[in-house]
């Protein structure tokens, strides 16, 4: 049943959406094989940072340039990937190094050494966890980059005698408009994830109790990072995007 609805899923995708939808198919399955490489490699005993970083740059540079092909935009948006990587990267490292997130919640059931499971997986369960913010962080920036890059271009094309200036200040307004449907985004999607969870902590727990947990803490931690990285990088690729349209026009 679920490989039938798969095919039917796909089928619909490439009818209505066309070439363009069959190179977002074919990006989502290379980036599914570049984690799933990731693991791999983290399990065989390489640095967990230096997977996933690799990992996240490859993904980027997949999804921008192929899916959205090679142009002066995407190279915009990768440029401002890259440097909000570096800039947030200190800050997930220490965050996540000073709240102590890392490792197994207590409540997680499933993984207990009662249930044939071992905790101890031989790893640096801190690098671990950077890695996990670092996987959601990247998927969360891309997006954003792009959208900048793409509309402040169409600003450049349409009025090319802005100065510089003026096309930070356009970035900056229709970065805003972008932000708040991200952060929509992210916030829903925490929500539904772990819906069933907040039952269990209004059955169970206290707030402060539930606010105080491992597991509740590595989720909201992850999204409120991704957050900043969204609302960084909306000045970044603006303010790139005035340097590098500005020098093209003149």
């Amino acid at each position: 049943m679920l490989i039938v609805l798969l095919i039917i899923l796909m089928a619909a995708i490439l009818l209505i959406g066309g070439e363009r939808t069959a190179k977002s198919l074919v990006t989502l399955g290379f980036n599914s094989l570049l984690l799933l490489c990731t693991i791999f490699a983290i399990n065989r005993g390489l640095h967990p940072l230096l997977c996933t970083l690799t990992a996240c740059i490859l993904i980027s540079l997949v999804t921008l340039f192929y899916q959205n092909e090679v142009n002066i935009k995407s190279k915009l948006a990768f440029a401002a990937v890259l440097l909000v990587i570096a800039l947030m990267l200190p800050v997930i490292f220490h965050l996540v190094s000073l709240s102590n997130i890392q490792g197994f919640p207590v409540d997680q059931l499933a993984i207990q050494d009662s249930n044939g499971y071992s905790r101890n997986i031989h790893r640096n369960m801190v690098y671990i966890q950077i890695s996990v913010v670092l996987m959601v962080f990247i998927g969360a920036i891309i997006d954003t980059a792009l959208a900048v890059a793409s509309a402040l271009y169409e600003v450049h094309l349409n009025n090319p005698g802005l100065s510089r200036g003026r096309l930070f200040q356009s970035g900056i307004h229709m970065g805003r408009d972008i932000l708040s449907s991200t952060i929509n985004t992210l916030f829903f999607i925490y929500i539904a994830e772990y819906l069933t969870l907040f039952i269990q902590f209004m059955n169970d727990s206290t707030f402060a109790q539930m606010i105080n947990s491992k597991q509740f803490c590595q989720e909201f931690l992850s999204i409120t990072l991704s957050g900043a990285g969204c609302i960084l990088i909306i000045p970044v690729a603006a303010l790139l995007g005035a340097l590098l349209y500005g020098r093209e026009h003149r």
